[in-house]
């Protein structure tokens, strides 16, 4: 999730901040403590008004799981842009992530403003299109 900084603390000079759910979905705690956690993140997502927009990782192998719907349905009603990278792009040939992308955005169509990223750091694929959609999140002067 990327989130402005306040425009009215002085001493903020960064552009955004991105903040990260460290574990979530895949953190081996019992089912109580994770439905807590759904209500500190389903608040965090619904009241933040500095998030600017939220990135959404998904495993390209395994597509939209139960978690990853569960999360969508508390990013929908936000309103705000979703950018969902499917992580190890690398391990599908082209024509397979096409069809992967466009499942993701079928299976997520209720969330709205969603851009679909076949994703992989080590093969770099999607870097620069995640980073141009990030920098116009943060920044939207800076890109065109």
């Amino acid at each position: 999730m990327f989130g402005m900084p306040d425009p009215l603390d002085p001493e903020n000079s960064q552009l955004g901040f991105l903040v990260d759910l460290p574990g979530y979905g895949y953190a081996s705690i019992a089912q109580r403590a994770r439905e807590e956690w759904a209500d500190i993140l389903g608040g965090y997502l619904a009241d933040r008004p500095s998030l600017a927009g939220i990135v959404l990782l998904i495993d390209i192998r395994r597509g939209v799981t139960d978690l990853d719907r569960r999360l969508a349905n508390w990013i929908a009603p936000t309103g705000r842009p979703v950018m969902t990278l499917l992580t190890k792009a690398d391990k599908f040939p082209y024509g397979q992530r096409i069809k992967a992308v466009f499942a993701v955005k079928k299976e997520l169509a209720d969330i709205g403003a969603l851009n679909a990223v076949p994703f992989s750091a080590t093969a770099r694929i999607g870097l620069e299109e995640a980073t141009q959609q990030i920098e116009n999140w943060i920044s939207p002067q800076v890109v065109p």
